[in-house]
């Protein structure tokens, strides 16, 4: 089954690049190609989005070329399949996919912070009260699962347990499902945050502020991708981060690029959407202990979990070289 979803994939994804590569012709400047997968909405959209119209991983060497797949534990699948070479999602995904077999490694991460918010209708004002109810995540595995399991936790109930777990998609999809009453409660990017107050629904609790590090946004790559091209691992990072400098410190450019990920003119949402962006993410983008440590307690039923450490996670070459020589400052 698995070898069929990620078949699958390849086949979905092929199209979609080559459709992209259809679009123009390339610099003739000499660029290295990269494929890079992610998914999620918000915090990574506009990185890539900011890197893409500042023309940054192009002067950094690279050829990026971008694909949405719209639940981190596929995307692993199409990592592995080798359909990318770099998948953009949360860290604990890749650690999962760690334990269990597959040398996927984390390279940098961008934000060690959550993003996201715990959101329940309006007849829900603690996560107490979801009790027999209706929750949803975008796929089981996925990071938004590992999300609501926390928040859920935090709250007093038991996920396994206490609510009915739904696998609906993004968090434009879990937004749709809530708002149509198919759910109680989700977990969400906090882009959507502003709309779900003007509607009724209740923040019943905001993950960024339990100040608990985790890999909320990573770069994963496979081992032998990572051994065989240093330097485009490098440009990869130094593009992110030179990506983030800007949304941090070019407010009106960073707004531009909220409004135009999100497809909204409104102010609200837009100013609350970049100020997040400014707390959340990362410029020197190393990850941290604490951060895989999060991941591992919450992963305790994987049979490796107990005895894994924070090196088997992480290669940090790359990071260290870019530090030396001033990349971060």
């Amino acid at each position: 089954m698995k070898t069929f979803v990620a078949r699958h994939i390849a086949v979905l994804v092929a199209a979609s690049l080559a459709a992209m590569a259809a679009v123009g012709p390339l610099s003739a400047q000499t660029l290295d190609k990269m494929r890079l997968g992610y998914s999620g909405t918000g915090l990574n959209n506009y990185v890539l989005e900011m890197g893409r119209r500042a023309g940054i991983f192009r002067k950094n060497g690279l050829d990026l070329e971008v694909v949405y797949v719209n639940s981190g534990s596929l995307l692993n699948q199409a990592l592995i399949a080798g359909t990318f070479d770099v998948s953009f999602s949360q860290g604990s995904e890749s650690m999962l996919a760690k334990l269990r077999g597959a040398d996927m490694r984390i390279t940098a991460v961008i934000a060690n912070r959550f993003n996201h918010v715990y959101l329940t209708a309006p007849t829900i004002t603690s996560i107490k009260q979801l009790k027999g109810k209706k929750v949803a995540v975008s796929r089981f595995g996925s990071g938004s699962h590992f999300q609501s399991n926390l928040a859920l936790k935090e709250g007093g109930l038991d996920p396994d347990k206490d609510v009915t777990v739904l696998q609906i998609g993004n968090s434009g999809a879990r937004m749709a499902a809530i708002l149509s009453g198919t759910v109680d409660g989700t977990i969400i990017a906090a882009d959507f945050v502003p709309r779900a107050k003007k509607e009724g629904f209740n923040i019943v609790a905001d993950l960024a502020d339990s100040k608990i590090d985790y890999p909320f946004l990573s770069l994963n790559m496979m081992g032998s991708y990572i051994d065989r091209n240093p330097k485009m691992v490098k440009a990869l990072i130094k593009g992110m981060a030179e990506s983030i400098t800007v949304l941090q410190t070019d407010t009106n450019a960073a707004k531009a690029v909220v409004r135009s990920v999100l497809r909204t003119d409104d102010i609200e949402t837009a100013d609350y959407a970049t100020m997040r962006s400014i707390q959340v993410l990362a410029r020197r983008p190393f990850p941290t202990p604490a951060g895989i440590q999060t991941v591992l307690d919450e992963l305790g039923k994987e049979p490796k979990a107990k005895s894994s450490k924070f090196e088997d996670f992480v290669d940090l070459r790359a990071l260290k070289e870019l530090d030396r020589e001033g990349a971060f400052k």
